[in-house]
């Protein structure tokens, strides 16, 4: 694994080195000790959940976050397909509040991202299907699930009618001021 500071503060990508054989192959997103040893103690490595999503070619599943009691660091990593993967500061004590990272994931070319609690994550789908990996160490609570609305920041998904749920169609605007 090789971590990459990104231009968000806390943010890091996660470079895979995979194992490959004649079975196929084997890739590790995650190991505390290889996490502490690069990132340090100021991060929270804690998992207490684990889930996936499936998602079809154009969703996009943006922009969410935990906050309050409950508010977390996330793993994220591309399991099957590819995605166009973007993080949003909206940590309004942050430098880097109201800036974004986006990135191209692909099984193909294993990453992860590291995602600091305050940082709302979504993504594009550009494969048929494609398959992402959460862990988060805090569990999902329902009263501080929250997000930003993905066409609110001005960011360029590169789309004009994306799949999006009704949920995330209803989030609020980003107000940078």
């Amino acid at each position: 694994m090789n971590f990459i500071k990104t231009g968000i503060n806390g943010l890091y990508l996660v470079e895979i080195n995979p194992f490959n054989d004649m079975r196929g192959q084997l890739f590790k997103p995650f190991t505390s000790s290889f996490y502490l040893n690069n990132i340090g103690n100021d991060i929270n490595i804690n998992i207490k959940e684990v889930w996936f999503t499936k998602s079809k070619l154009n969703v996009i599943r943006a922009m969410h976050l935990q906050t309050g009691e409950y508010a977390c660091e996330k793993i994220v990593a591309i399991i099957s397909g590819k995605i166009h993967d973007v993080i949003l500061d909206i940590r309004r004590e942050s430098t880097t509040y109201g800036e974004t990272f986006d990135i191209e994931l692909s099984e193909s070319s294993p990453k992860a991202l590291y995602i600091p609690t305050g940082c709302a994550h979504g993504y594009r789908v550009l494969s048929d299907n494609a398959i992402v990996m959460y862990m988060a160490t805090q569990e999902h609570s329902a009263k501080d699930d929250t997000g930003i609305k993905y066409d609110s920041f001005g960011f360029d998904w590169g789309i004009e009618n994306p799949i999006i749920s009704e949920r995330d169609a209803k989030l609020p605007a980003f107000m940078k001021t």
